[in-house]
């Protein structure tokens, strides 16, 4: 049976609205300080709308090349740890959300629409590549069910992960040694929807320096 072309424009513009993504981790916080975002965050989004464009692009789906690593916004594609780490970096001031062994992440998930509700599960990769997840426990979480609820739309919610005792970071990303990737997702159906955030093991003093070096060369590269 053939479709009529405006019940046709009508399943394309639905199924549009089912792939991008609708929940975005706008801030980022460790138990020891820093902060950050996720990666593919991009501050200028508004967050006071549910429509596709402007609210939803900035938002990662775990989707595509990259559905096992950092997934992939509606405005820059593939989250890219290197790429990704570097541009946190230059909008945070040269720092990252910084933990310790038994210590926590604080994040703030903003919900973009109906499908990035809760609940979240994280996990965390030692090598900061996005390749290697461990599950971390979820002490505070975002609520839904089955990734929906209509009524948690245009709001932002408090989503905590738990750093394991042993935790080590061994990653160096972006000029920054000490690096864990930090993944957190929903189960929505059109998704995952949620998000990767670079953090740092807390330790050594040099860790904010190399960081703000590395900030203002990225900075820099985008205005040539």
């Amino acid at each position: 049976m053939l479709l009529s072309s405006s019940l046709l424009t009508a399943v394309l513009l639905v199924t549009g609205q089912l792939v991008a993504g609708h929940g975005a981790i706008i801030k980022a916080i460790g138990d020891a300080g820093g902060n950050g975002t996720a990666l593919g965050i991009d501050a200028s989004t508004p967050r006071d709308g549910t429509r596709r464009n402007p609210f939803q692009q900035d938002t990662t789906r775990f989707q595509g090349d990259a559905e096992d690593a950092c997934g992939e916004t509606l405005g820059a594609g593939d989250n890219n740890p290197e790429s990704g780490t570097a541009q946190v970096l230059a909008t945070s001031g040269g720092t990252l959300p910084q933990i310790t062994p038994g210590g926590e992440v604080q994040m703030t998930l903003h919900q973009v629409n109906a499908d990035g509700a809760g609940p979240y599960t994280c996990m965390i990769d030692a090598t900061g590549t996005g390749t290697q997840w461990e599950s971390m426990q979820v002490t505070a979480n975002v609520p839904g069910k089955k990734g929906r609820d209509k009524d948690g739309a245009t709001t932002d919610f408090p989503l905590t992960a738990a750093v394991a005792a042993n935790q080590k970071c061994t990653g160096t990303v972006a000029g920054q040694s000490n690096v864990c990737m930090v993944r957190c997702q929903n189960p929505a159906r059109a998704g995952p929807f949620g998000g990767c955030v670079p953090v740092q093991m807390a330790g050594t003093n040099a860790n904010r320096t190399i960081g703000q070096r590395f900030a203002r060369r990225y900075t820099l590269s985008t205005l040539d």
